[in-house]
């Protein structure tokens, strides 16, 4: 916040200070940077001329000495008054923290500092100096820094390792993301990577928009004025990178690439540090800490040659050091031949006039030469899992890929990471580098047969596609499912106890499954490309992700229809409608219903023809077609009942009382509500069970039973409490506080009003500021509270 310029007049400095916070430290501003303000006073008031006297205890509140003395100051020298105002008002209790923004989490996203940096203080001092610019940064302009290298240079470790050390200077968190810009994998859409930092930020899936533009403005928003760490790791290209920018001089961002991303050196003044290799000295340090200092006395000329050979490229001297300490009765010395040979022999076989660059080909040699000294088994394993679309994976999709089992498995990756070409990010996940993970899948198209790379990729996609479905029967239990291809031997799919851990595993995978979709379609797998985003239905139904929804659904149309499978068409165009809706694309919902429809008509699926009817009924009632919806739900209603759908009666039941509620026949819907309330009871539909009891109240309001609407409430509430239904719950507890305050119950109504604030600010809920306006209707004497009702 900048004053403007000018001079300072005695009156803004005591209505500046007026303002000021009543004690030392601000409100929620950086006790540094309010000192920093006191010194300034110090500096140019009464102690500018040597004097050293205590603050008097009755100027201690508000400021520094008085106020006429700053006026005093302020007419002698007009900059240290403009200084002074800015930073008074930076900590001015209305603008330094509203009362009614909730605080954010501080995620801290930073990978492990790897043990053993060494060098780089030139870089590190460059990037220390980025605290210093944010001070001096224009106020809706982000600190960037640009690291850019080759291959195996060291950039994202330089990155982490200023990271972890600069760590307090960003005491409202640190976010980083792999952005995917170079590997065998497809690089992340710039809306992929928001919608997970806006997740980090506690933002809530419905609230998160499904535009990219919207998106990046609601994350500028969130980082305003926050003092956070942005890496962005692996950049394809600077278009990548834009819309992840903040908005904000508080924040640093440091990215990575390959490329020299000119437009934000240009456009964006981000500062560029291009990183060398090693110097000699300092790849001798790093290999030393590998190999050990004994072996290094001994043999200082091997060691130097060593490091040579390698190129002075940390991750080829990472590699290198690893495979020499894995070998300690042999000299140095004779192991450098076997570096020197596997250098000769890619050079051998680079195609004709290829420079892939020398640092490429150290790298390269180092590749090979650690995947040379691999086991049969372990070499094989590091083929099969370079095929894998993001290189990241657990245990037991390891082991589903390459067909082996999970103990066998475990021992390969082990090996793996003692050779350093795989790290283990969690107890129970992998990841490769994306150098590492070009090398391997190399490994696999030029040493595997295209029936066993086939192979290996369908087993890794069924496993991941049977891991998905039993996510989806314990999100969604009475949801009939989908058959499956069968799963292979040796293939073992996670089961899980309840469905918050089913959420766990697809929250963890999500990006990865979107990324298995991609794979399955390009691969012509096309069974998996449409039966994968089939069975994440319910993960992207509760959790709202209706971006990853549509295009892993149109992804996986195609293969559907490449491969003429009706039933597949028909069964994504469904769910495909259903991603519509929640975006209130209606006209593209009824179209793609319509379609699905069709389908099941011609092939003689009674079953789907009931649920697209049941859906089209629900966009219909939406754009106002009445007779249409009522209609499409008396067929669906007739299909379910004569194949004994039970669960799908209930919704078709709860959709007629609805519509008729819409028509104002409320007598009409509480008969059809309580119908479907029966069967739900009868099936143990929780699910169903509250949006019945809901609509009921809602009825029972509306004809004037307001003690009937209270007991239906409240049944309802418990009921969507006790399966974790939270924006259920919170409309229900509207509900029922609503009805409370109509009655004359103020008191009870701010309890239920003041519940549902809760769960609804932790949603990010649009109605939450209509609730807080229900609260302040109430009588001004009822303090809300919120205990269990």
């Amino acid at each position: 916040m900048t004053h403007g310029g000018g001079p300072v007049s005695a009156g803004e400095i005591h209505g500046t200070v007026a303002g000021a916070p009543s004690r030392d430290a601000p409100t929620t501003g950086s006790q540094t940077s309010w000192e920093g303000l006191r010194r300034l006073v110090d500096d140019r008031t009464g102690r500018r001329a040597g004097r050293d006297a205590p603050v008097p205890r009755e100027h201690r509140g508000t400021a520094v000495g008085s106020v006429d003395e700053l006026s005093r100051a302020v007419t002698e020298d007009p900059e240290f008054g403009r200084r002074l105002i800015e930073g008074l008002l930076r900590f001015r209790p209305a603008e330094a923290a509203p009362a009614d923004r909730p605080p954010l989490p501080v995620p801290h996203q930073l990978p492990l500092d790897r043990p053993g940096f060494v060098g780089r203080g030139g870089e590190l001092a460059e990037l220390d100096q980025l605290l210093g610019e944010r001070r001096r940064t224009g106020p809706d302009t982000a600190v960037i820094s640009s690291v850019g290298g080759a291959p195996g240079v060291g950039k994202t470790a330089l990155m982490v390792h200023w990271a972890h050390r600069s760590r307090d200077a960003f005491p409202d968190g640190q976010l980083y993301v792999n952005l995917r810009g170079y590997g065998p994998g497809i690089p992340l859409e710039p809306a992929e990577v928001l919608a997970d930092f806006l997740h980090a930020l506690d933002v809530a899936p419905p609230k998160v928009p499904q535009e990219l533009e919207p998106r990046a403005a609601m994350f500028r928003t969130l980082l305003h004025e926050r003092k956070m760490l942005l890496l962005l790791d692996n950049a394809r290209d600077t278009a990548q990178v834009l819309p992840l920018l903040p908005g904000s001089a508080t924040c640093v961002v440091i990215v990575t690439s390959r490329n020299r991303l000119q437009g934000l050196v240009g456009t964006y003044g981000a500062r560029s540090i291009r990183l060398d290799t090693l110097s000699e000295r300092e790849s001798v340090e790093l290999l030393t800490g590998i190999v050990g200092g004994d072996r290094v006395l001994h043999e200082p000329g091997a060691v130097e040659e060593l490091a040579a050979g390698c190129g002075h490229l940390p991750l080829a001297l990472s590699i290198v050091g690893e495979r020499v300490a894995a070998y300690p009765q042999w000299p140095i010395a004779d192991l450098l031949e076997g570096l020197g040979d596997e250098r000769h022999r890619l050079d051998a076989f680079a195609a004709d006039g290829e420079d892939t660059g020398a640092e490429q080909r150290e790298v390269r040699a180092a590749f090979s030469w650690s995947y040379r000294a691999l086991g049969a088994g372990s070499a094989r394993c590091f083929r099969i899992l370079g095929l894998h679309p993001t290189g990241e994976f657990s245990l037991l999709a390891a082991a589903a890929a390459t067909g082996d089992s999970r103990a066998r498995t475990h021992v390969y990756l082990r090996g793996l990471i003692d050779c350093h070409l795989l790290e283990q990010v969690a107890p129970d996940r992998f990841r490769f580098h994306d150098l590492i993970h070009d090398y391997a899948a190399e490994r696999a198209y030029e040493e595997e047969s295209q029936a066993s790379r086939d192979e290996s990729i369908r087993r890794c996609l069924l496993w991941y596609l049977h891991t998905a479905d039993a996510a989806n029967r314990q999100l969604m239990p009475h949801r009939r499912a989908i058959d499956l291809d069968a799963l292979p031997d040796r293939c073992e799919p996670l089961r899980f106890a309840d469905g918050a851990q089913a959420l766990t595993w697809c929250d963890t995978e999500r990006t990865h499954l979107i990324a298995l979709v991609r794979q399955a379609v390009a691969c012509e797998q096309d069974a998996v490309a449409w039966q994968l985003p089939v069975v994440l239905w319910s993960f992207f139904n509760v959790r709202k992700l209706m971006s990853d929804w549509i295009v892993t659904h149109e992804l996986g149309l195609r293969g559907a229809r490449r491969s003429g499978c009706h039933k597949g068409e028909a069964w994504t165009l469904n769910s495909l409608g259903n991603a519509y809706r929640g975006t209130l694309e209606f006209d593209k919902a009824v179209e793609v219903w319509e379609q699905a429809l069709a389908i099941r008509r011609r092939i003689g699926d009674k079953y789907g023809e009931g649920t697209s009817l049941n859906n089209l009924a629900g966009a219909l009632r939406r754009m106002h077609r009445m007779e249409d919806s009522i209609r499409c739900s008396k067929k669906a209603l007739a299909i379910h009942r004569e194949i004994r759908d039970r669960w799908n009666e209930g919704i078709d039941l709860n959709s007629l009382g609805t519509a008729y509620r819409d028509l104002g026949r409320i007598e009409q819907a509480i008969a059809y509500w309580l119908d479907a309330l029966v069967i739900q009871r009868e099936i143990k539909d929780l699910f169903g069970q509250g949006t019945s009891l809901n609509h009921l109240g809602e009825a029972y309001r509306t004809a004037g039973r307001d003690d009937e609407a209270v007991a239906t409430f409240d049944e309802a509430l418990r009921i969507r409490r006790s399966f974790g239904d939270e924006p259920g719950a919170a409309t229900t507890a509207v509900n029922l506080g609503a009805t409370l305050a109509a009655m004359g119950r103020p008191k009870e109504a701010a309890v239920y009003y003041s519940l549902a604030l809760k769960d609804l600010e932790r949603l990010g809920d649009p109605r939450t500021e209509s609730v807080k306006e229900a609260i302040r209707a109430l009588d001004e004497d009822i303090a809300p509270w919120s205990p269990e009702p």
